[in-house]
């Protein structure tokens, strides 16, 4: 009798045992999970967006329409914009105009205005100014200026402008007649504090 009741005691140790280790694998599981989650999270995001600026342009505004003046269909001079409640820290702005075709991506998108190491002092821009920051290149004629939208065919069409606040300038090797939006975006990534889009519609 004895030797049962030790031998069903021994069993009872021993499936004690087995549920102590897998409770210890599962909590080393979920604690080796968090960790990696964690790293793949501070990596991507070394900057924290503020979500904060406030954006317009001379005549328009986010979801509006982009005025005549500042298309091939007019004078073309580049829009006059307007912005504020930059968060802490910034040193530069950028911006950048671009419109996504109808058959993007097999046609990349069209980009009308890169703007960079425009001064964290400057918060506006006149129409047609040309003195303030560096201008990276359109594709539309590969010149480091604004180039105005021509919109192709009937219908509406959608532009994006968007504002950059930086917490750093532009980490970019490449010479100006080289600076695409592209290049542009990679050299501010990391460094950005806070951005925000307008989006507006022009009809021919």
């Amino acid at each position: 009798m004895k030797h049962l009741i030790i031998k069903s005691l021994l069993v009872i140790v021993n499936t004690f045992r087995i549920i102590i280790i897998i409770i210890s694998l599962a909590i080393i599981a979920v604690s080796c999970n968090k960790t990696s989650t964690t790293t793949s999270t501070t990596d991507t995001n070394n900057t924290t967006i503020s979500n904060q600026l406030l954006f317009t342009g001379n005549g328009f505004s986010n979801n509006g329409n982009y005025p005549k003046l500042f298309t091939c269909d007019s004078s073309g001079f580049s829009p006059g914009l307007q912005w504020s409640n930059a968060p802490t820290g910034t040193n530069s702005y950028a911006i950048t105009m671009h419109h996504l075709p109808p058959t993007y991506p097999t046609e990349d998108k069209h980009v009308y205005l890169v703007l960079y190491n425009i001064p964290s002092a400057v918060t506006s821009l006149t129409n047609n100014s040309k003195s303030i920051g560096s201008f990276g290149i359109n594709t539309v004629d590969k010149k480091n200026t604004y180039s105005p939208p021509c919109s192709q065919g009937p219908g509406s069409k959608v532009y994006t402008l968007t504002l950059y606040a930086l917490s750093a300038s532009p980490s970019i090797s490449a010479s100006s007649s080289q600076v695409t939006m592209d290049i542009l975006l990679a050299g501010i990534r990391n460094k950005i504090l806070d951005s925000t889009v307008m989006t507006v519609t022009y009809t021919r």
